[in-house]
């Protein structure tokens, strides 16, 4: 039954969804397809910085080699892996295009190397979801690595292996799932009593902001005599309004940048502003019987807050993708943004005006929009325990240090404190464990078989508010009846 439920839905989702699809993944190649947040195109990361490497194609060719990674002691998890134990047999691998493909190569290089088995890997720059649920129901696929939801709504068909048995009984002795950061591992891999995932790359909202501005004792005596209290990095979303405001050169001619905000607010991503703010006023996407948690007003205040700030932002910014996004804001032009963490490198950049000058932190309201990706392996994989063991290689303590440098940051705690990480000098680590420490927003909506097409659903009606067509109220009253018929669509199997 649930098989067939979900050929309905996708057929659905198809139809109307494909954008929210391919806007989670590739908003931010690391997010829902936030970059591809499920998490679209992404912006390729150097990783010429890849210790071991030389260059970005060394590092993501077919030739990539243990000996390129001597600071490594484990790769072979505990001696778990051992030459021609594969050979002769093949898994095949589905995932997003970009980075995300790129990381894959290198790890099949890896096991190819040695366990002697063979990784294909297939991409999927758009339409994740659709290719996804569609190559594991006709068995085209060992092992997916989706967005947490589209995980979830595969689970939920019977698609997907539980792993709880392997995890006790083929994985090294130090895999350590308690390493995983707090609640990643319920959030990412659990699922109706179920382990069915791997945590890949976690993705929390983080807010990027202009350190140099708000540390200007010239602009710190301005803000205090116009509000009366000091300038400081807002905390709340009526704190951060008025230093939106406060910097915007339409509304105080004394600023020393166009605006206050900045944000990707094209089809695809803008319901990842609303999801930042929704908890804060009190909502939520989901109610536990699947019904939309936003219509007591918390939906109204967060998206007028939105719309609020957009006032601060530049017009252009409704039609900005991942990379048009990053870019401007990286050049200095306004002096906030709410981002996926990867929008670090484009300020970090050596050629970048804003290289040293940017601050990262708790996206104001401390209730961020949260991303992710996990591995899942097949349930008709007739290599369960090789693709057990590809997924532990990839999400091992050693396997993260090879993602690092190519924008996956770890899902490990103690990553976070090794000296290999800390020599990356990734600056926007602490941020991230923070706001993954209390996102609770998902950036693709939780519902299985129809996560893309709810997706789409708050997209149309966002944009529509943004180009005030609209009001926000409105918005999310068309939100809410057309979550709630898709969802009673599917509901006797929920």
């Amino acid at each position: 039954m649930k098989k067939k439920i979900l050929a309905v839905a996708l057929a659905l989702t198809m139809l109307g969804g494909m954008v929210a699809c391919g806007s989670s993944a590739s908003t931010e190649q690391g997010g829902s397809t936030a970059d591809v947040p499920a998490e679209t195109t992404e912006t390729v990361a150097d990783a010429s910085t890849e210790p071991g490497t030389s260059s970005e194609e060394e590092a993501s060719s077919s030739e990539a080699k243990v000996a390129d990674y001597p600071m490594l002691d484990n790769l072979d998890l505990d001696g778990t892996l051992q030459p021609g134990m594969y050979e002769g047999k093949k898994i095949v691998v589905a995932c997003s295009g970009a980075n995300y493909e790129k990381v894959f190569k290198i790890f099949a290089s890896l096991f190819k190397e040695m366990t002697g088995g063979e990784v294909e890997i297939q991409s999927f720059p758009d339409q994740l979801f659709e290719k996804g649920q569609m190559g594991l129901s006709s068995n085209q696929f060992d092992i997916v690595c989706m967005p947490i939801a589209y995980i979830h709504s595969f689970a939920h068909a019977g698609l997907l292996t539980d792993v709880t048995e392997m995890l006790e009984t083929i994985a090294s002795p130090s895999y350590d799932e308690e390493d995983f950061l707090t609640g990643m591992y319920d959030t990412y891999s659990r699922y109706e009593g179920m382990q069915v995932a791997f945590p890949f790359k976690p993705d929390s909202m983080v807010f990027f902001y202009r350190k140099d501005l708000f540390e200007d004792p010239e602009q710190q005596a301005a803000f205090k005599e116009k509000y009366g209290r000091d300038l400081t990095v807002p905390e709340t979303p009526e704190e951060m309004l008025e230093v939106a405001q406060f910097f915007t050169k339409s509304m105080n001619p004394d600023s020393p940048v166009e605006y206050g905000y900045s944000g990707v607010l094209s089809k695809g991503s803008s319901r990842f502003t609303w999801f930042n703010h929704l908890g804060y006023f009190g909502g939520k996407e989901l109610n536990d019987d699947y019904t939309p948690g936003f219509t007591d007003g918390s939906g109204v205040e967060a998206l007028q807050f939105m719309l609020d700030l957009v006032e601060c932002a530049p017009e252009e910014s409704i039609t900005f993708d991942w990379d048009t996004g990053n870019t401007y804001f990286a050049q200095g032009n306004a002096a906030m943004m709410e981002q996926w963490p990867g929008l670090y490198m484009n300020c970090e950049a050596e050629d970048s005006p804003v290289k040293g000058k940017i601050g990262y932190g708790l996206v104001p309201g401390g209730s961020p929009c949260l991303g992710g990706w996990a591995m899942s392996i097949a349930a008709s994989s007739p290599e369960q325990e090789m693709a057990f063991k590809f997924c532990e290689l990839v999400t091992s303590k050693d396997g993260e240090y090879i993602k690092a440098p190519i924008e996956m940051d770890p899902c490990r705690a103690s990553n976070y404190e090794r000296d290999i990480f800390l020599e990356l000098g990734n600056p926007v680590y602490d941020a991230l464990k923070a706001n993954l420490a209390v996102a609770s927003q998902l950036a693709d909506t939780d519902v299985p078989y129809v996560s893309a097409q709810v997706g789409d659903i708050e997209e149309v009606a966002i944009q529509s508010a943004l180009a005030g067509e609209i009001t926000a109220e409105e918005a999310v009253n068309q939100i809410a009846e057309e979550m709630t018929n898709v969802i009673d669509s599917i509901k006797d199997d929920l």
